[in-house]
């Protein structure tokens, strides 16, 4: 499955596995087939970072082996954890998160979250009546990491 899934030649000049896009950004024939492309009209690759085939390819394999319908890839850690948060929470909305976590994860929760307007309660990560106890109507994410800093 992981060798076969998300296959598309045709795409990829015929090449039996994707190829590796080595380029910033991806030329139309006119400025209107731009404009369609970058407002979703018609679909296309405007700049690498927003979508291209090589990642496109990955993301398909990795929903296909997880069952799932879809897939983002990210850069780091950190930017999958911010997407995934940032998908759910808006402002005047909790977040429960255990306290033993990555130095960054941490920032991201009690520095930046507040200022969108999310709450964010820290609680000792191996107790589980202290996540019961923080959890109340506006809690939209209980964020733990399995092996957070400093027990690794």
């Amino acid at each position: 499955m992981v060798v076969h899934s998300g296959l598309n030649p045709e795409k990829w000049f015929g090449s039996t596995q994707p190829p590796i896009f080595q380029t910033a950004s991806h030329r139309f024939l006119t400025a209107e087939q731009l404009s369609d492309v970058f407002i979703g009209k018609e679909k296309g690759y405007i700049y690498q970072r927003l979508r291209n085939p090589t990642t496109e390819a990955l993301e398909s394999r990795v929903a296909e082996l997880e069952g799932g319908v879809g897939a983002v890839a990210t850069s780091s850690g950190m930017a999958a954890v911010h997407n995934s948060i940032a998908a759910i929470v808006q402002s005047g909305d909790e977040i429960v998160s255990g306290n033993s976590l990555f130095m960054s994860t941490y920032l991201l929760l009690s520095n930046m979250m507040g200022k969108f307007g999310v709450k964010v309660k820290f609680v000792e990560s191996t107790v589980l009546e202290e996540y019961e106890k923080a959890i109340t109507s506006r809690t939209k994410v209980i964020f733990i990491e399995s092996i957070g800093n400093p027990k690794m």
